[in-house]
């Protein structure tokens, strides 16, 4: 090394992107994942392992550990897995089809004025009754 080689690191120009690491590499959410899918997994695998042998244990193993395991890793445009299941599943309970509706300003303003003219008319009306008084 010469001397007047220098060591950088990169750091990112986001600082947003920048996660703080807890335990082994992985964020809190991740070892918190991981942790749910190893409590869920593991008595699966032990289950049927017992029951059906060892293909069946890592079958059963990979089905109940890896959606846990999946929501602590997946990430895209900032959101995590369930937070896009809420979202997907919010869209589908929508209506398929969706009705065109404008407004008719002619509509809008003949009402406004005829409305004026009630007022206008029953101010008037008001304003006589008390002069008869």
């Amino acid at each position: 090394m010469t001397r007047h080689e220098q060591q950088f690191v990169k750091i990112p120009k986001d600082m947003s992107q920048i996660r703080q690491k807890f335990m082994f590499g992985l964020t809190k959410r991740q070892v918190l994942c991981f942790g749910i899918g190893i409590v869920m997994g593991f008595p699966a695998f032990y289950i049927c392992n017992n029951l059906f042998g060892l293909q069946a244990g890592c079958f059963a193993l990979g089905i109940f550990a890896g959606p846990a395991i999946y929501c602590g890793l997946y990430k895209k445009n900032g959101m995590h897995l369930e937070q896009i299941v809420k979202l997907m599943i919010k869209f589908f309970k929508k209506p398929k089809e969706r009705t065109y509706q404008s407004e008719n300003s002619f509509v809008i303003l003949s009402r406004q004025i005829e409305y004026n003219q009630l007022k206008r008319i029953l101010n008037e009306s008001n304003a006589s009754e008390r002069r008869r008084r």
